[in-house]
Order: structure tokens, then C-alpha cells, then sequence
């Protein structure tokens, strides 16, 4: 799903390296440190205002050097920035950027372009708002000036034009209060789960196996079970404990088909529980799932409890 969150990731990471920092003004033709931003006139009155204003001009980046959004009309791209959350649709958005980024001939539409581009602002408003929320991190910047950062960087200015040593600085505490907010957060994370797993033992048919995963039978199949090394097609819904859904073939409208040994450890044992046409939740540990290294960009935390609902289709494969 996640482009856009992919380059909020992608700053907040990479420009937190002494390259990335020390590069914020060179934008200029390769070969050369000729700078194409001008002096900006928005005063800070704190470090807090400073590490915000870096933020948003780090986040309006993409959006000249990209070869696909840089085409948008920036003007619009920083309104839609600028718009408050409540008052649109984050999936609409994504939808439209989407079909901006997969056709030629839409992009040749200026009033679809003109759409995307205020999507495109409305995503990153809405997914960095999201990031320091979750990690209950929103003390540490302030969003108005996370905003004139990125209207700043989208109208060629920057305050620290002159100033690459500061930036560094800026986004190395950046990065550290960021590491311990992170550190907070997983581990919370893990003793969620943790809480979570020993409430459902008790609940009626639900079954704890040696591993430590969970499942509930849904609906009986019949016929024989898969093996550790079948191939099968399932369709399935995966789940947080937050109840927000990060992965479905039924959203997808299309069954997934994989091999036993290619899945983690809770689907290779689950799945050999199940005969074809029946249907289970599997309540997955960390350790049965992704552990400490998800894939950032499935949205799932380190250390997350996983919760899947599977229906076994067929077997392709013993």
C-alpha cells in the first residue's frame, strides 16, 4: 500500500545520516553545490520549532526530485498538506495516487492531476500526523511548523540555507528521541500481546498448542490435512490487536496460493491443523510471526501479535 509512507520512513531514517543532512541545500545539478533554495523569513523560537520545520522541508524532497510527483502542481500538493485529517478520505487518497502512478494517460489529465496532487499532500500530512501518534511521540514536534517546513521546501526556501551543521545536529536529536520513543513503543507492543494471550486461553474453543499459538475452530473442513511442504490456497484477513486489518486476499478478491515452508512458523503449523473448507482464527506470537523485523511497510510493529483468520481452500500439493 504504502509509497507515501515508505518516504516518511525513508527521511526519517536516512536523513537522520550525516549524508542526508549534510546534503539538504545541495539540489543542484549532479556535479555541482549550486543551491536552488532561497532564504526563508519564518522565525522558531524553539529546538522544538527547528527539528519541525527540517522535518516538513525533508518531507517536500520527494516532490521535486521525483520524476513522477515532481510533475504536480506543488501549490496543491501543499494545500492538501495543509487540510485537516478528519476532513477527508486517507484510502480515497491512496486510491488516486495509485491510479496517478499506474497510467501514462492519466497523468496527462490535469484535472486528475490536480487531485492526485492534493492527495498526495493529504497522505503525508495523514501518515506522519500517524507515526509520531503511535509511537505517542507528538511532544516532540509541532505541526504548524512542520507545515511552513514543507510549504518552504515546496516554494524553494529554507531557513537553514546557510546552515548544514545545525541541520545534523537537528536530526541527530531528532533520531534519538525518536529511538527511545521507538523502544517504548515495542515493548508495549510485546506485553500487549503477551496480556492479550493469556486473557483468550481461557475463552471457550479456543486451543493453545506446545508453541504457544492459538487458534478457534470456525467451521469444519473434511479430507486429509496438508503437510509441512503442501502448497495450498487459502484466502485470509491478518489483524492487529488494534483491530485494523494490514493484509487480505478477501480485500484483494483474489485467493493466495504458497508453499507451507514459505510462510512464518504460525501459518506453517496452523494450516497443517486444518482439513480443506474449514475455516480458523490463528492468534500468532511475535515469535510465531515477524518478531523484531517486520516488513515496514506492512504497518505491522516489532514484537506485534498477529491474528488471522483462514479458510483452507484446497490443497494443491501434499
Amino acid at each position: 500500500m504504502r509509497i507515501i509512507l515508505t518516504i516518511i520512513t525513508g527521511i526519517l531514517l536516512a536523513s537522520c545520516s550525516e549524508d542526508a543532512a549534510g546534503s539538504i541545500e545541495e539540489v543542484g545539478s549532479p556535479g555541482t553545490s549550486k543551491s536552488i533554495y532561497k532564504n526563508s523569513d519564518v522565525s522558531m523560537s524553539s529546538e522544538r520549532d527547528s527539528i519541525s520545520y527540517t522535518l516538513g522541508f525533508e518531507m517536500s524532497k520527494p516532490f521535486i526530485d521525483d520524476t513522477v510527483f515532481s510533475k504536480l502542481d506543488k501549490t496543491l500538493i501543499v494545500k492538501g498538506f495543509n487540510d485537516d485529517v478528519e476532513t477527508y478520505s486517507v484510502d480515497s487518497c491512496m486510491m488516486m495516487v495509485q491510479s496517478y502512478m499506474s497510467s501514462v494517460d492519466i497523468r496527462k489529465d490535469k484535472n486528475f492531476s490536480d487531485r492526485c496532487a492534493q492527495s498526495v499532500g493529504r497522505l503525508n500530512r495523514s501518515e506522519i500526523q500517524k507515526m509520531f501518534v503511535d509511537l505517542k511521540a507528538t511532544d516532540l514536534i509541532n505541526m504548524e511548523i512542520v507545515q511552513m517546513g514543507f510549504s518552504d521546501g515546496l516554494s524553494f526556501k529554507n531557513v537553514f540555507k546557510d546552515d548544514s551543521i545545525s541541520v545534523k545536529t537537528l536530526f541527530a536529536k531528532l533520531k534519538s528521541k525518536m529511538d527511545e520513543k521507538y523502544k517504548i513503543s515495542i515493548q508495549e507492543f510485546e506485553k500487549e500481546g503477551i496480556e492479550f494471550l493469556k486473557e483468550n486461553k481461557g475463552k471457550k474453543g479456543v486451543v493453545q498448542t506446545f508453541s504457544g499459538l492459538q487458534y478457534k475452530v470456525l467451521k469444519k473442513g473434511k479430507g486429509k490435512k496438508p503437510s509441512a511442504s503442501s502448497r495450498v490456497k487459502v484466502n485470509y484477513k491478518g489483524t492487529l490487536l488494534s483491530g485494523e486489518t494490514f493484509d487480505s486476499s478477501y480485500e484483494r478478491g483474489t485467493p493466495s496460493e504458497f508453499g507451507l515452508n514459505q510462510v512464518i512458523p504460525g501459518w506453517t503449523e496452523g494450516i497443517q491443523l486444518m482439513n480443506p473448507g474449514s475455516k480458523f482464527i490463528f492468534y500468532i506470537p511475535h515469535e510465531l510471526a515477524y518478531g523484531a523485523n517486520p516488513d515496514p511497510r506492512s504497518g505491522i510493529k516489532p514484537y506485534s501479535l498477529l491474528i488471522f483468520e483462514v479458510e483452507l481452500l484446497e490443497i494443491l500439493s501434499p
